[in-house]
């Protein structure tokens, strides 16, 4: 298992004691953690582990008793050569990172293993959030596995398919009024006052479940991509790829790292502005509507390490438009059979704007990672009338020809 050997603050090299969590009170960047890479094992015997999951890299994974793993099967999700998307959006080398494939339909189940496995590990009751709707859904099945109580907080409008999930495996949903962060402040006041474990963002531990990506991906296909390409709300995504792929240079598995790409919608592109003025973190912004629900988040809390490793990386951050969204989520269901709730298509519709900029060369390898599935999101989904026929031939062959 991942032997801790520092949490700290990874700007300013504050330590904390090794279950902290939140900010580092001198300048306001969340904790990091730092695992004993000569601890684990050679990459032979990891590749000959059963395991299809996150925890096939377990001593990269800060959770030291194995006894206390929280597992549904996440990680491994299919790793698709996109050539059809990718002769339409000019990217040939194309591959998509489907995540809508995991247990409870999202990314958010690559924290929410790590982030329950802590709360079990040090003996927590209760598990609490804020969530735009996945992180919901994922804590709630994560802690209905674990027998935990399961508390989260959403904003009024949270996708309903989202909650319906959440109250299904037994968590109690509170809608708040209000923009998201309505619902961040009340959390953080709940999970204070009642001493409930948090797995807010600023829970390192939690946040380490996102390097699983850069192991899988290397793993799946054999090589670094030149490019990754993530749906973004608060930078934590960007952020832990670039750090497993940076403790995997540190072992000797490799010798490059990819660029990073962090895509949001125009309307809460926070992360995109900062990038584009040369700011080390990002500034708060009021995001305004979007189709893409799930990353209309206003404040990234890992803001600093995703613009850090924006920049280490020579990569990008873009903003695209509600427009580009639903044109990238029918694209990929018409040309690769995939369905992908509006925030998870952001990837692609940043990859395509990329290529016409000439920013992605056409030779260039690029991973598209698709961060949850269509049914998470069918409120506002429009689609034409199906025809009601009779049993025959003939109206069938009218109607096709009318459609």
């Amino acid at each position: 298992m991942g032997l801790v050997l520092a949490v700290r603050c990874p700007r300013c090299g504050n330590p904390a004691p090794t279950n902290g969590m939140g900010s580092c009170p001198e300048c306001g960047v969340i904790l990091d953690i730092q695992v004993d890479l000569t601890a684990v094992p050679p990459l032979s015997e990891i590749r000959r582990r059963p395991e299809s999951t996150i925890w096939r890299w377990r001593e990269l994974l800060p959770i030291q008793d194995p006894a206390a793993i929280v597992s549904l099967g996440e990680g491994y999700t299919p790793l698709i050569e996109a050539r059809r998307l990718g002769a339409v959006i000019g990217i040939p080398r194309l591959l998509v990172k489907n995540d809508a494939l995991l247990p409870t339909g999202s990314l958010k189940d690559r924290v929410a293993s790590p982030g329950v496995s802590r709360a079990r590990e040090i003996g927590a009751k209760t598990v609490a959030t804020p969530s735009t709707g996945n992180a919901a859904a994922s804590l709630a099945a994560y802690a209905a596995r674990a027998g935990l109580d399961c508390v989260v907080f959403v904003p009024e409008g949270t996708a309903s398919a989202k909650m319906a999930q959440a109250q299904a495996c037994g968590a109690r949903v509170v809608a708040v009024r209000g923009p998201f962060e309505n619902a961040v402040t009340l959390a953080r006041q709940a999970i204070a006052t009642f001493g409930w474990y948090s797995t807010l963002s600023d829970n390192p531990y939690r946040n380490d479940g996102l390097k699983s990506y850069a192991y899988e991906i290397w793993d799946q296909l054999g090589e670094v991509p030149d490019w990754l390409i993530h749906p973004e709300a608060s930078g934590g995504a960007v952020a832990g790829a670039w750090k497993g792929f940076g403790e995997m240079r540190t072992l000797g598995w490799l010798t490059r790292r990819p660029r990073m790409v962090a895509a949001q919608a125009d309307s809460a592109a926070a992360l995109v502005r900062a990038w584009e003025k040369g700011l080390p973190d990002a500034e708060p912004v009021d995001p305004g509507p979007t189709v893409a629900d799930a990353i209309r988040v206003g404040r990234p809390r890992l803001g600093w390490q995703a613009l850090r490793a924006l920049r280490e990386s020579s990569g990008a951050a873009v903003a695209v438009t509600d427009g580009e969204i639903l044109e990238a989520q029918r694209l990929l269901a018409l040309h690769e059979g995939i369905f992908a709730e509006p925030s998870a298509a952001v990837s692609v519709a940043a990859a395509r704007r990329l290529r016409q900029a000439g920013t992605i060369a056409e030779r260039d390898r690029v991973v598209a990672v698709v961060t949850g599935h269509g049914l998470k999101q069918l409120d506002g989904l429009v689609a034409p009338p199906i025809p009601l026929i009779e049993p025959t031939l003939s109206a069938l062959e009218r109607t096709l020809k009318e459609c």
